[in-house]
């Protein structure tokens, strides 16, 4: 039958025609409808943030539905022979060699503030935070030093395990308002008003050792701005908190 032209279509039958219709648009439908459900769940699992006067000056938070959205918690051997690998137990992000296991998790760091976090190129004279810099061996550029830390804490609020304090390369990877990109990268840091700066968790580092650490339920708990004056960043009235938790659970071990 030729759909195309219904020359083939019997004409005495109406209904016929009507079914076929009727099948035509539940096809439709039924193929529109997860485009429409992709698409309402990405807005509604999108970080809304409103920028605000603030004097020209940025504020840095941590978006806590991406932070919560990519936790989870793998098993990784890393091995001494890996040159990767020996970075990541030479910078302290693991504790060992071997099997680790890990909570690892996205950070975006967001500039809710009408000024740009401006962080400059580290090679300038000039430049207020060079001092703070350090050349990441893993990573090949230059990183803010002690900028962030990653902690996994007890429902009380206790420490359990706590990460090293992180640096960061400072860009424009996610936008989350209308206002354009100036353009940073690692060579030039900084982060525009409205922007976020994206650390995905395959990236070394981005994670929490939680090897010996006991199954059960945690708090994640990621902290930013942390270096000490004059490194720190003025963040005027700071209204968005530079603290950000979120529930964390430890699954009981498989074996082997």
């Amino acid at each position: 039958m030729d759909f195309r032209t219904g020359d083939r279509l019997p004409r005495s039958t109406g209904r016929f025609r009507a079914a076929l219709a009727a099948c035509l648009l539940l096809l439709a439908g039924a193929l529109a409808a997860p485009a429409a459900h992709a698409a309402r769940d990405s807005l509604e699992n999108r970080y809304e943030i409103a920028v605000y006067p603030n004097g020209g000056k940025p504020d840095l938070t941590v978006d806590p539905i991406r932070l919560k959205s990519q936790l989870s918690v793998i098993d990784r051997y890393f091995d001494p022979n890996s040159a990767s690998d020996r970075c990541a137990y030479e910078e302290g992000v693991i504790g060992g060699y071997g099997w680790r296991r890990l909570m690892v998790f996205d950070v975006v760091i967001v500039n809710a503030g009408d000024g740009d976090l401006l962080v400059g190129d580290r090679s300038d004279p000039d430049n207020p935070y060079a001092g703070a810099f350090y050349l990441d061996p893993c990573h090949g550029h230059y990183h803010l030093q002690g900028f962030s830390e990653y902690r996994l804490l007890y429902k009380d609020g206790n420490p359990a395990q706590v990460g090293r304090k992180q640096g960061f390369c400072f860009e424009d990877s996610f936008k989350y308002t209308d206002h354009p990109s100036n353009g940073y990268h690692c060579g030039y840091q900084g982060i525009t008003s409205g922007w976020g700066d994206w650390y995905y968790k395959q990236l070394t580092g981005q994670w929490i050792d939680v090897t010996g650490v006991p199954d059960g339920d945690y708090l994640l708990e990621v902290e930013i701005n942390l270096q000490k004056r004059p490194y720190r960043f003025d963040e005027g009235e700071n209204r968005y908190a530079n603290t950000t938790q979120t529930p964390a659970t430890l699954p009981k071990r498989r074996q082997r």
